[in-house]
């Protein structure tokens, strides 16, 4: 029985309960972890993971300019602490130099390095080649677009009011 059986199986038991978004969801998490784990496992013969790749390809995107520990938190899905220990596990390898930013005290200057930008020229075509075989059976990518943008837009906003509501109830 597949998993999308299973799981409608498991949820006549509950009348009330919203199958289609419950399956949805349950689908899109799945697939999500999938992803990330055969990209880890392409790229560790690179020896690094997904949010390591991600880290060089956003770095390489902003070309030195200064990048906030907190922007690049959002970008890869990680806590500042998590960025923190990865910038080290990067600058340890010699992948990223940092540096304070001279017009933001609370930013750093994130450069590749040499070795760091030949790794991200490695890696690249391998995480394309995934991609394109993870995406290969979609033809039509605007409605999948299209709804995954409207479903992250509406997260965002719903966490924004979240994180609002909470400063306005610690602060009161």
């Amino acid at each position: 029985m597949s998993f999308e059986d299973e799981l409608r199986r498991s949820l006549k038991h509950h009348v009330d309960a919203p199958v289609p978004e419950i399956l949805a969801t349950r689908l899109l998490i799945r697939a999500a972890a999938l992803v990330h784990t055969h990209m880890d496992t392409v790229l560790s013969r690179e020896n690094i993971n997904m949010r390591g790749y991600l880290a060089l390809a956003v770095i390489a995107m902003h070309k030195g300019k200064a990048i906030r520990p907190s922007d690049l938190s959002v970008s890869l899905d990680a806590t500042r602490t998590q960025v923190t220990r990865l910038l080290d596990a990067l600058a340890q390898q010699d992948l990223v130099t940092r540096a304070p930013s001279q017009e933001d005290r609370r930013a750093l200057n994130l450069t590749l390095t040499a070795a760091g930008q030949r790794k991200l020229a490695r890696c690249m075509p391998k995480v394309h080649t995934v991609y394109r075989q993870v995406w290969a059976n979609i033809r039509d990518f605007t409605p999948v677009t299209r709804g995954l943008g409207a479903l992250h837009a509406k997260l965002v906003t719903e966490h924004a009011m979240a994180d609002g509501h909470a400063a306005q109830e610690d602060a009161a």
